[in-house]
C-alpha cells in the first residue's frame, strides 16, 4: 500500500470513529403501567427533548425538560479587593413533561432519568395515574 492510500485510509477510520462519538442519543422506549395493570407503549426522543405515548389508541405527543439550576455568588479570594466570581450548574436528573393529544386531552408526567433508564409517573386531569418506567440497557 502506498504512503497517500494509507494516509487517506487512516483520514477516514479517525473520522468515522469521532462521527461514531457524536451520534445523536438513540430514543428510549418506555411503558406506562394503570392501577389494572395495562401496559401502553411511549418513547423519549432525547435529542429534541421529545416525548410521545399511545393510550388506549390515542397518540399523545409533548416535550420534557430536565432540572437545571444555576447559582453565581462572590468570594473574596487573597486579595480583598478583587472579588472572585463563580458560577455553579447543577444538573438534576428530575424532568417533567406536558404532552397532549389531537382532541385536546391532556398528560403531565414527572419522572427521574438517568442515561437509558426513567422511573415516574404520568397523570391526566381527571387523576388517573400511569406508572412510567424504561429501562434501555
Amino acid at each position: 500500500m502506498d504512503k497517500p492510500s494509507l494516509a487517506f485510509l487512516s483520514a477516514s477510520l479517525i473520522a468515522l470513529l469521532l462521527a461514531g462519538g457524536c451520534a445523536a442519543p438513540q430514543p428510549l422506549p418506555f411503558r406506562l403501567v394503570d392501577a389494572a395493570s395495562k401496559v401502553q407503549n411511549g418513547m423519549f426522543f432525547p435529542d429534541s427533548q421529545r416525548i410521545e405515548v399511545t393510550i388506549d389508541g390515542r397518540r399523545y405527543a409533548g416535550f420534557y425538560i430536565v432540572a437545571i439550576s444555576v447559582a453565581h455568588s462572590q468570594s473574596l479570594s487573597g486579595w480583598r479587593f478583587f472579588p472572585h466570581d463563580t458560577v455553579t450548574t447543577i444538573a438534576s436528573n428530575s424532568a417533567r413533561a406536558h404532552l397532549a393529544a389531537e382532541d385536546g386531552r391532556q398528560l403531565s408526567c414527572e419522572f427521574l432519568i438517568e442515561a437509558r433508564r426513567a422511573l415516574g409517573a404520568c397523570r391526566t386531569p381527571a387523576g388517573i395515574v400511569y406508572q412510567l418506567a424504561a429501562d434501555g440497557n
